[in-house]
């Protein structure tokens, strides 16, 4: 397929906590928003200072970025989206995207205040996507794991969003599967990862929880167990092909610290306790 005629979509929860490395982290994370050089960017958990660490980078400025809210701008964490910008030198017509019928909605539901983003993109002489994001209420255990909340939230953004031809609805939908029900997905709906990788098997995981709270106590180990498909890319595409997806965001950085057992040393540390997905599709 000419590459002219691929639409890339990357959705990354990028971690908030900034008491972990958080520049150099967000410098990773940037290297791999340059190397992929997606059209969409689906970014969650981002805090006021992760966002003045990303407008500092080099490739911010080829984005659009969807408006923070009024009185959120020292909101604890937040979803954004990125829209490649026109630029008639260095981008092809299909990255010429612009952001339209951009919105924000509130889950009733929600305890915490969680939303979804929504907008529409026309890519060149193309049909019409309708793109969205959202972080869905995350399990707090043992206090709650917010199950029935984030079925409900899950419901109610596909069925929203499902008036739409085409759809990319991609974000932390904090899913555990086997926890958490089946997603409500319908017919004409499919999850990108499933569809494009089936059988991948323990490899498909996107959020490891035990990072969350003792990334310094554990040094760079993987536990199984503790690793789910947090993160998805679901489509509903009337006039568009899946063609890839691939996990991101799999390595470490390594950093010199003081660990009270062991001393001086470095600690292998994970851009975030996410991995990213980049998915790309093409016309029919």
């Amino acid at each position: 397929m000419d590459g002219e005629k691929q639409i890339k979509f990357m959705t990354y929860n990028v971690w908030s906590r900034e008491d972990v490395v958080v520049y150099e982290r967000m410098k990773v994370i940037g290297d791999l928003v340059r190397e992929h050089s997606p059209d969409v960017i689906f970014f969650q958990e981002i805090t006021p200072y992760i966002h003045f660490i990303f407008e500092s980078f080099a490739w911010w400025k080829d984005y659009h970025c969807s408006p923070v809210p009024p009185g959120e701008q020292t909101f604890p964490v937040l979803e954004i989206c990125l829209i490649r910008r026109i630029n008639a030198e260095i981008l092809s017509q299909l990255s010429k995207l612009s952001m339209e019928s951009y919105a924000r909605w509130e889950y009733g539901t929600s305890p915490t205040g969680k939303c979804y983003l929504e907008a529409d993109i026309t890519p060149g002489s193309m049909k019409p996507i309708r793109i969205a994001t959202t972080q869905l209420e995350c399990p707090v255990p043992p206090a709650s794991m917010h199950l029935r909340d984030r079925y409900m939230q899950a419901k109610h953004s596909v069925s929203a969003l499902s008036s739409g031809d085409n759809v990319v609805f991609g974000g932390d939908m904090s899913w555990d599967d086997k926890a958490d029900m089946p997603f409500p997905l319908p017919a004409s709906w499919c999850d990108a990862w499933e569809k494009l990788k089936c059988g991948a098997g323990g490899d498909s995981w996107t959020y490891s929880s035990l990072w969350v709270e003792k990334p310094r106590e554990f040094g760079g180990f993987e536990f199984p167990h503790f690793n789910k498909r947090s993160d998805r890319l679901l489509c509903k595409l009337q006039d568009y092909t899946l063609e890839t997806i691939e996990l991101i965001g799999v390595g470490h950085l390594e950093i010199y610290c003081y660990h009270k057992d062991h001393g001086n040393g470095h600690l292998k540390i994970m851009p975030s306790c996410h991995r990213g997905l980049v998915l790309t599709i093409v016309p029919k």
